[in-house]
């Protein structure tokens, strides 16, 4: 064997390495949140989430946080995700609904999965997941996105009464990821 073609060899076993590290991206990072108590959400685009009861004390003050959108996919993703949304002021304990919307641009269906990251800004290590409860969104579950098509990704949501004094900004970032697992593909049209 000459040096061109082990390192031929070489190449195509890195890509595969690395083709197999990105399909197990999204079960590792469930695992990831579950182990460290991060809330991973089961609900799919199209079905309403279970109401949970979120009581807000008597006398307790009228407070607002901004809560911040943005959307990204990973390279070579042909489905644009977009916020609708990109800022909203929300009352704490009371629940929100706003959502996002992705296009194909491909001729043919894409498959793929969304993850999300929250984060809190004006006070330092406040894990913010645990005043966020989610009701319905499109992450962590696999979609179907129809070829040259819109299609529109519910998000709702709810800020605990609970959020520490000095948060006063949260962002939502979800970020898409195209994925060929077909056995659990959920259509986006409803």
């Amino acid at each position: 064997m000459n040096k061109n073609t082990k390192l031929l060899l070489m190449l195509i076993a890195v890509a595969i390495g690395m083709l197999g590290v990105g399909y197990a991206f999204v079960p590792l990072y469930k695992v990831f949140c579950q182990a460290f108590g991060i809330p991973v959400p089961e609900i799919m685009v199209g079905k309403a989430g279970e109401a949970k009861v979120i009581s807000v004390p008597k006398g307790a003050p009228d407070r607002f946080v901004t809560v911040r959108f943005m959307a990204n996919e990973a390279q070579g993703m042909p489905v644009e995700l977009s916020a609708l949304d990109k800022k909203i002021r929300v009352k704490l304990g009371e629940p929100t609904l706003t959502a996002y919307s992705a296009y194909n641009a491909a001729q043919k269906p894409i498959d793929g999965v969304a993850i999300h990251m929250l984060a809190g800004l004006g006070r330092a290590n406040t894990l913010i997941d645990e005043y966020v409860d989610l009701q319905q969104c499109f992450c962590f579950e696999q979609q179907r996105y129809p070829a040259q098509q819109e299609v529109n990704l519910p998000l709702s949501f709810t800020v605990t009464p609970d959020l520490p004094e000095g948060v006063h900004t949260i962002t939502f970032s979800y970020t898409l990821f195209e994925s060929t697992d077909k056995a659990v593909t959920k259509s986006t049209k409803g």
